[in-house]
């Protein structure tokens, strides 16, 4: 067999022979030296880590040997495409919640995966694996299709399953690929749990949060929602931190004389605005 460049660099493709008759073995494939000397020559420009996990999934999740196609798709190489974001179908369906636990799994997924696997989540909670894989490869490449046809930037969104640990996982791995922001992520973890995700995440992924404890950036408007920023950039004065802190608690955290004040504040506020609207400052008749 001639030798080749493999997708490492070198000149020796014996590594890449190797995987692909392992994988032949795991199918139960026969395979000619022929047959692996095109596979190989087909595989050459795949990056050698991408084609290893690309293996290791096809063992895993496929029902028959892959044609060089989907090992380039589950790969993330797609021919014949802009490459946009958007997984393969092979990839994609690799990456779908399946089996006896799929409640527990979390996925980020594109919008066009989470249609696809809506079109076969009957078939996987029946058991039917192969005909949830066809039902869900066939909603995706059309959704791809017209995605990409209309020119739609890809949408990402996560699906939470119940397992918190792999939740954490797939929300810290999300947010370092850029397929979630960390506000987006943080609306998925645990209170109890957003230190340990903040030891998943690299510290300029944090954006200022992660100072001992991640908190979730607030949207609150108004000087409240000012006091908040400058509260978790550091930036707050002294003298205002216990405003802030006050501004910022839960109905549980107060006492009954700091409840009574904020009703009443609340009160002289909303008769402010009523006077503001009437035009006239005084409360309309």
């Amino acid at each position: 067999m001639p030798k080749q460049k493999n997708c490492s660099g070198d000149n020796s493709t014996d590594w890449l022979v190797d995987e692909i008759t392992a994988l032949a073995e795991a199918f139960g494939e026969g395979l000619t030296g022929e047959r692996i000397t095109i596979y190989a020559k087909a595989l050459e420009d795949v990056p050698a880590e991408q084609l290893r996990q690309a293996i290791r999934v096809a063992i895993r999740e496929l029902k028959w040997f892959p044609k060089v196609a989907e090992l380039r798709e589950l790969a993330g190489i797609l021919s014949g495409t802009v490459d946009d974001g958007r997984p393969g179908p092979e990839e994609a369906w690799a990456r779908m919640p399946k089996g006896d636990h799929m409640e527990d799994d979390s996925v980020v997924w594109c919008e066009e995966e989470r249609i696809a696997y809506g079109a076969c989540r009957s078939l996987l909670l029946e058991g039917d694996q192969i005909g949830a894989r066809m039902a869900f490869k066939e909603r995706y490449e059309k959704e791809l299709a017209e995605s990409r046809s209309q020119g739609k930037r890809v949408q990402w969104s996560m699906s939470a399953g119940y397992d918190v640990e792999h939740r954490l996982a797939t929300l810290a791995k999300a947010v370092c690929d850029k397929r979630l922001s960390l506000n987006s992520a943080l609306n998925f973890v645990p209170g109890e749990r957003q230190n340990d995700f903040a030891q998943m995440l690299p510290p300029g992924e944090a954006r200022g949060l992660l100072a001992g404890k991640v908190e979730k950036g607030p949207n609150l408007p108004g000087f409240v929602g000012m006091l908040a920023k400058m509260q978790m950039d550091g930036t707050l004065p002294e003298d205002l931190k216990a405003v802030a802190q006050s501004s910022q608690k839960t109905p549980e955290d107060r006492t009954p004389e700091e409840s009574l004040a904020l009703r009443e504040k609340a009160k002289a506020q909303i008769e402010f605005l009523k006077r503001s609207r009437n035009g006239s400052g005084s409360d309309a008749a």
